[in-house]
């Protein structure tokens, strides 16, 4: 976005406060500087002289979740979630960024993860004779989450994709960040190179379908890497082979499951009611809903855990209490960053509540039934 096109979205925005309903920081704290209608004021009197760029409203920019819960409440068409990011790029050139959001670049940019992590182990998890970078149109990017700490999830995933006989290639040591917190933070230098990388990595082991378990991976692909490779998330493909009577649940779940609709699959990507039809195909599971979800769906947090980690997990403390306030044994997601918010603002705040992300179900009560035939994935509609 513009310098030019962030000043006319200053001046459309009608300070309505619409944005203010689902906008997570807001609803914890109730500032209003800290909701859109309050920014783009604040951003008009710095844009008029009247107020200087301070240290506190610097800081102000990065407690934005990026939800996007406000882009679809605003009656103007305001999209501040791009304003957010043009303000921290142009931060960030003129190190005029946290020292934190400045220390979070250099790392990603030397580590190529945001866990300060070194590149050599991120593949270590994997047993030293499974074959990496073979020569396949199918790829699972497994992402900095699932590498280097919640290794469980893409256990299980492949667990159940070797069963079946899936062809597919892992990168393993080789995998890099998809680029999500570079762009998110403002480094779209860092970004682009990271997305050029990577994309030449994809070609030349001819790689057709990526298939994803990190839902911030998944929509950074669809929105930020070319049109030429097919993006699908691991709920859209276990969906289809649901239907299609590759994998049949035999064991029973017997709870009150909720399904989280995180940010990044959910507005950001669209995946809605994959994942539902998962836990539907479970015997025994009876799932309910939050009260906002799908579209309107109310963000756990996570995306601020480097800006104002209390704050994100006061926020995911909240989210859990209202699952067990709506009647949940089970909280379940499909992203990795809000199981992790989700388990530590439960622990933090002492609220007790079985809470997993979905592929850590699978396992225990999928039954393979059939080999796949062909080596396809399915398409992202």
């Amino acid at each position: 976005m513009t310098e030019q096109e962030i000043i006319e979205q200053v001046y459309t925005c009608a300070s309505c406060g619409y944005c203010r309903f689902g906008c997570p920081v807001y609803n914890e704290i109730g500032f209003e500087s800290l909701t859109v209608r309050g920014r783009m004021q604040i951003l008009k009197k710095i844009l008029e002289g009247k107020m200087e760029l301070t240290k506190p409203i610097i800081e102000s920019i990065y407690m934005c979740a990026q939800c996007e819960n406000c882009n679809i409440r605003c009656p103007t068409g305001v999209d501040f979630v791009k304003i957010s990011e043009a303000l921290r790029e142009t931060l960030l050139k003129n190190r005029l960024a946290p020292e934190v959001q400045l220390m979070l670049t250099e790392n990603l940019a030397r580590d190529s993860n945001p866990f300060r992590e070194p590149l050599e182990e991120r593949g270590a998890w994997l047993p030293s004779d499974y074959p990496q970078c073979k020569k396949s149109e199918n790829l699972y990017y497994v992402g900095c989450t699932g590498s280097y700490s919640l290794n469980r999830i893409p256990k299980s995933i492949m667990r159940i994709l070797d069963n079946i006989g899936f062809e597919y290639t892992l990168l393993g040591s080789e995998e890099r960040c998809c680029g999500s917190p570079i762009l998110r933070a403002g480094d779209r230098e860092t970004a682009t190179k990271t997305i050029e990388r990577n994309v030449e990595k994809f070609k030349s082991l001819g790689v057709k379908t990526i298939i994803t378990s990190c839902a911030g991976c998944h929509k950074t692909f669809l929105h930020d890497y070319p049109s030429e490779f097919n993006f699908v998330h691991y709920t859209q493909l276990f969906t289809k082979l649901i239907n299609e009577g590759v994998l049949v649940f035999e064991k029973e779940l017997n709870e009150k499951v909720i399904y989280f609709d995180g940010c990044d699959l959910g507005r950001h990507s669209g995946i809605y009611e994959e994942p539902r039809e998962i836990l539907r195909a479970i015997p025994g599971v009876e799932l309910i809903e939050f009260q906002y979800n799908r579209e309107e769906a109310e963000c756990c947090g996570g995306p601020i855990l480097g800006a104002n980690a209390e704050l994100a997990r006061k926020i995911a403390a909240t989210r859990v209490q209202e699952a067990i306030d709506r009647g949940a044994t089970f909280l379940v997601t499909a992203c990795p960053t809000c199981l992790l918010n989700f388990k530590e603002g439960a622990r933090t705040a002492g609220i007790q509540l079985q809470i997993q992300d979905l592929p850590l179900l699978l396992p225990k009560y999928v039954k393979v039934m059939k080999k796949v035939q062909t080596a396809g994935a399915v398409k992202d509609e």
